[in-house]
């Protein structure tokens, strides 16, 4: 769909023949017709670089498993590893389009420029973490695995998750556990957030939000075991996932 043939979307009257396109394939509609239907008859269009973010992922995955399993452990356990792969994708779909269709509605603009915002904001904080994590000792490189791990199907996080040093080169183990913060960090708080922080302090924030969300973690677990009444401790804890870590950073 491009601007010379866009209007064979709208019906005669002018209104769309549909209010959403999802782009199943790369560039399949042009920037300007993106516009032209949005501006022209209000098409929510999202970008395929949101929509297809799972096969990407998916890629990854694909890397992965044949980096840590041999083919017979793989093929022994496809099922499951199958399954697990495909309910981290639906986690990962979902988290993308309510982090888009929250700014969309409260700043405004388009979804495919939010897409290219999102994508933007994702790079900036992972080229900072991979930059830091570099500098890093092995120790303290260490100390970031659990985040490679939870990124991995489970069956295969626990199959090899021992050999990971052993079989994954380090720059794939860096810059998956960048990509995992980075995401975490800009799908929790938003692309707002990540803006208003000067790049020189991407990393670190990055880092101590981490450290937050720990925090944040423990203070959960003591409310739960605390004799404090149901109703008033599911308020709190509602009120630490929305923005514990994020006040524990006393960045706002």
């Amino acid at each position: 769909i491009n601007v010379t043939n866009y209007m064979h979307f709208l019906n005669s009257d002018g209104t769309p023949s549909a209010t959403l396109i999802v782009e199943g394939a790369n560039l399949f509609v042009t920037d300007d017709a993106r516009q032209l239907l949005f501006d022209e008859a209000g098409v929510i269009i999202v970008k395929d670089s949101s929509a297809n973010k799972a096969g990407v992922i998916t890629s990854s995955y694909e890397i992965c498993a044949a980096m840590l399993l041999s083919e017979e452990e793989f093929f022994q356990n496809k099922p499951q590893i199958v399954n697990e792969v495909k309910a981290k994708l639906h986690e990962y779909a979902r988290m993308e389009a309510e982090l888009l269709f929250r700014e969309f509605e409260n700043y405004g603009g388009s979804l495919p420029h939010l897409s290219k915002v999102v994508s933007k904001s994702v790079n900036a904080v992972k080229d900072a973490l991979t930059v830091a994590l570099e500098t890093m000792s092995a120790e303290e490189k260490e100390k970031m695995l659990p985040l490679f791990r939870a990124h991995l199907p489970k069956t295969i996080a626990d199959m090899a998750f021992d050999k990971v040093h052993e079989r994954v080169p380090e720059q794939y183990i860096t810059n998956a556990v960048s990509s995992c913060l980075a995401s975490k960090l800009v799908y929790k708080e938003g692309t707002k957030f990540v803006e208003a922080l000067p790049k020189n302090r991407l990393a670190t924030v990055a880092l101590r939000y981490l450290e937050a969300e720990r925090e944040v973690a423990l203070l959960k677990d003591a409310l739960i075991d605390s004799e404090m009444p149901e109703k008033e401790k599911e308020s709190i804890l509602k009120l630490l996932d929305a923005g514990g870590a994020r006040t524990a950073l006393r960045v706002f």
